[in-house]
């Protein structure tokens, strides 16, 4: 399934380190800052195809997942909770409450990816149990 990605490479060196054709580091650099739409593999690398012949493989630190418009992401009382991407900060989400006409109840609020991922893994991760000595 392919999702929207933004490439956003900040270390050139290992991609140069890993590729002998200068017009094929050259793809890379073209593309940084980018969007794309790119088939995302089992192991986290997406894969972009740019032509017939050219395509990229990009490692899950040089890109980031995008929503480009905004979506439910579900209810809280007769209020509609919606995100997208925030366009100021690629590893950002904006969150903002809207009414059933989709009027603004709550101004957007931007949260870095990370706190929603580990206030996701606080509220809904498994918790281990402790081993015990008896």
């Amino acid at each position: 399934m392919k999702k929207r990605i933004k490439v956003t490479i900040t270390d050139f060196e290992p991609i140069k380190q890993n590729l002998n054709d200068p017009e094929e580091l050259s793809l890379y650099e073209a593309a940084n800052g980018n969007t794309y739409d790119a088939e995302i593999e089992h192991d986290g690398y997406a894969v972009v195809d740019l032509s017939e012949d050219n395509y990229l493989e990009l490692a899950p630190t040089e890109y980031q997942l995008m929503i480009e418009e905004w979506t439910n992401a579900g209810k809280i009382g007769e209020l509609t909770l919606q995100t997208k991407s925030d366009p100021a900060d690629d590893k950002a989400l904006l969150y903002r409450m809207v009414d059933e006409a989709e009027n603004e109840a709550q101004a957007p609020v931007s949260l870095p990816k990370q706190v929603v991922e580990l206030v996701s893994k606080t509220w809904f991760g498994k918790k281990q149990k402790a081993d015990v000595d008896a």
